[in-house]
């Protein structure tokens, strides 16, 4: 989500290496501050993206906007791809409907926030004196707070982009640290932007809004640096559950030919399938999308159609 969440489960009961934090926040298991029981994720959103088709490095590029009532080309890009990895012969190992994120629940997550249900409260002889403390009112945590930050960074990201339109290239695909090490025991897999001067822009914005609530106390602190990313596969979703995560195969995956369809980079899929699977991200082609607003979204929420509630929206069109 720059869009959607849930909070984490324990990664290490599974032996899985530096699990990024954004796919910790989407696993299902709720654990509840008892002073804290509002814990949304900080997000850009996805929801009304608009698609420049793959021939637009050809000048043919015509912008078409999807609605939220019709299946918006990315997702059905999206769902074509994971429904071709799911029939694929012989079957990848490992990977099942259940461990597939819906199309509808893509996004960008920045950080996950743990807010106040009300505003703090001055003690006793503060309400004596009519003076409030720097100690009962130096931090807000509410949701309210969150939306009116979300107001005040709308400028400053206004300002980063100038007459242009905040657009990301969904045009890397890879796994996290799988477990061991071994890309036959993969456990997320995820598609964002590749790296360079094209993204440049959207990590300048999503930094920003980043640090504005890391300064404002209304992050939860996470040690490890920002990673943009929408998660395509988790096999902590997987069902029926069981007691240590199931691994998918990666390699299995890059072989296949739903991989074919999507990457644009030469040898990928002949070196898998001659047992030389490729190390790092993959260069693939989901097209370029302009992001919109960004959504402070409810975790673990499933909305009508499937997505992430949204308690706070921050459109970012001037």
């Amino acid at each position: 989500m720059l869009n959607p969440l849930s909070v984490a489960e324990d990664e290490d009961a599974v032996a899985v290496a530096a699990t990024d934090a954004v796919d910790e926040a989407e696993d299902e298991t709720e654990v509840v501050d008892p002073l804290r029981q509002q814990e949304p994720l900080l997000t850009l959103s996805l929801e009304r993206p608009q698609v420049l088709p793959r021939d637009h490095r050809k000048g043919e590029c015509r912008n078409r906007p999807s609605h939220i009532g019709h299946i918006p080309e990315l997702r059905d890009t999206i769902s074509r791809f994971t429904d071709t990895l799911l029939t694929a012969t012989p079957a990848i190992p490992g990977l099942d409907s259940t461990i597939v994120i819906p199309p509808r629940r893509l996004h960008f997550t920045l950080g996950v926030m743990s807010l106040d249900l009300e505003q703090p409260s001055e003690n006793s002889e503060e309400r004596e004196s009519g003076h409030v403390g720097a100690s009962a009112w130096k931090i807000s945590k509410t949701l309210e707070a969150a939306r009116g930050l979300l107001r005040e960074v709308k400028p400053k990201i206004i300002e980063i982009l100038g007459e242009e339109k905040l657009r990301v290239s969904l045009d890397s695909m890879c796994i996290m640290p799988p477990e061991r090490g071994d890309q036959e025991r993969a456990h997320v897999m995820w598609i964002g932007p590749a790296d360079g001067d094209g993204v440049k822009k959207f990590k300048q914005v999503a930094h920003l809004v980043v640090k504005s609530f890391k300064q404002a106390g209304l992050l939860v602190a996470e040690d490890r640096p920002l990673k943009l990313h929408c998660t395509v596969l988790n096999t902590i979703y997987r069902k029926p559950r069981t007691k240590a995560r199931v691994p998918f195969s990666y390699p299995s995956v890059l072989a296949s030919e739903a991989v074919k369809t999507i990457c644009v980079q030469k040898g990928v899929v002949d070196a898998a399938q001659t047992g030389k699977p490729k190390e790092g991200p993959v260069h693939v082609n989901f097209g370029e999308w302009d992001l919109n607003e960004i959504q402070i979204c409810e975790m673990g929420s499933w909305g009508p159609e499937g997505e992430y509630v949204a308690v706070a929206r921050q459109s970012l069109i001037s």
